[in-house]
């Protein structure tokens, strides 16, 4: 029986386990986002080589009648080959761009993981102050029962009942508001997830990872990190492709063209039909001289937008940085300040006073719910700085890809 009892208890489980979306889950599902299917798609399509020329430009055939003679037609067929510094320019042009897909592709899959990141955060913390406002409201409805049971005692305050009863209502009001909010948030995991519209969220705040765990992972980042990432890989790369493509209309040029002529009535005179020319072209003046000046104009703008992202990049670290370690020192603050206070003892030291009024007792959880909330909106603000921090540390997106808001830093399953 026992053991039934136990395989009945181990299906249940497993059953529930497979009808809850982890956060391994949802963040691998960042790889099917559809920006990043467009990028394959487009990388897909340039491994085919559809820019590659032909070595021929364009074939003419011309007929012309001499002298307005029709028995005097004479025919020519011209031949215009291709320009070999433009073949090799166009090809370095969409190699190039075939470079830069590739690292787009890991900016994009660091900002869909940082929006899943922030996503679950959010769950976490709306979820966590919902169970700690109902149950402020649950002591607040205590107090109006011990109260009502004190009506005729001399510690009954009808002033403080009425007030109560006030604070009932906006805790009610509240916590409508508070599962609103949490409701948007599963709406938006809902998605960018479908398959979360079948299964319940299997995280919450108390799953997510410790505050010590995020400084110690933040500090040894900081002392290992580079300034080299995706973003200013690909700002860099923008330059390289925006000379590419001033070299490909620099020689955008047509080189001349071979051409052979049949003249018929040169029989009559028994000379040679045939003829063979050939033309040359001297650029002097490049015709593509506007379009040059605008490519060379995108090569200055890209040279100075890498430059503000590589201040933005530093500078967003560092902010990040300090402004997690700040919050970090409030969190040990108020930690430390709850931890002084002994909430627990005190309520047990009460509650044997036999003078106690046993609205005190509820009254000082209500002052403990209060430092909660305030310890989880700080761990929620520390939790959005430590994955600022990240994704400008270009740890997000590298791989393998792993769940840095798991305790364990567990693998995220779907990469590359």
């Amino acid at each position: 029986m026992r053991q039934a009892v136990i395989i009945v208890c181990c299906v249940l489980w497993h059953w529930v386990a497979e009808a809850q979306v982890s956060m391994e889950e949802f963040l691998g599902a960042a790889f099917q986002s559809q920006k990043l299917q467009t990028l394959d798609q487009q990388q897909n399509f340039l491994l085919t080589k559809p820019y590659q020329l032909a070595p021929i430009r364009k074939l003419a055939f011309q007929t012309t009648s001499n002298q307005l003679d029709r028995t005097r037609q004479d025919y020519s067929f011209r031949v215009l080959p291709s320009n070999p510094w433009e073949v090799r320019n166009t090809n370095n042009y969409f190699k190039t761009y075939s470079e830069l897909i590739k690292i787009d592709q890991e900016r994009q899959l660091r900002d869909a993981l940082r929006e899943r990141y922030l996503l679950i955060i959010e769950w976490g913390y709306w979820d966590e102050i919902l169970k700690l406002k109902q149950e402020e409201k649950d002591n607040t409805q205590k107090l109006l029962s011990i109260m009502e049971a004190q009506r005729l005692s001399v510690n009954f305050n009808p002033e403080e009942y009425v007030e109560l009863k006030l604070d009932q209502v906006d805790q009610a009001i509240e916590l409508e508001e508070m599962a609103f909010n949490r409701d948007a948030i599963q709406k938006k995991v809902e998605a960018l997830y479908e398959a979360a519209k079948q299964k319940s969220i299997g995280w919450n705040g108390a799953s997510l990872m410790t505050v010590e765990k995020m400084e110690e992972l933040t500090n040894r980042a900081r002392q290992e990190g580079s300034n080299t990432g995706s973003e200013l890989a690909y700002r860099e790369k923008q330059i390289e492709l925006a000379i590419r493509k001033w070299q490909l209309e620099k020689s955008n040029i047509n080189v001349g063209f071979i051409q052979t002529q049949y003249e018929p009535f040169r029989e009559e005179s028994n000379r040679r039909p045939w003829s063979i020319s050939m033309g040359l072209t001297i650029p002097l003046f490049n015709p593509n001289k506007g379009d040059m000046a605008q490519r060379k104009l995108q090569v200055i703008e890209a040279q100075g937008v890498f430059e503000q992202t590589k201040l933005a990049q530093r500078q967003g670290k560092d902010f990040a940085y300090e402004k997690m370690m700040n919050l970090l020192s409030r969190y040990k603050d108020v930690s430390k300040m709850t931890a002084d206070l002994n909430f627990g003892d005190l309520a047990n030291t009460l509650q044997q006073l036999k003078s106690n009024n046993p609205t005190t007792v509820v009254r000082l959880q209500n002052r403990s719910l209060r430092l909660k909330v305030l310890t989880t909106r700080l761990k929620r603000e520390i939790l959005t700085s430590y994955i600022d921090f990240l994704m400008y540390a270009e740890l997000l997106q590298q791989q393998p890809i792993i769940n840095y808001l798991s305790p364990s830093l567990t693998a995220v399953g779907g990469g590359k």
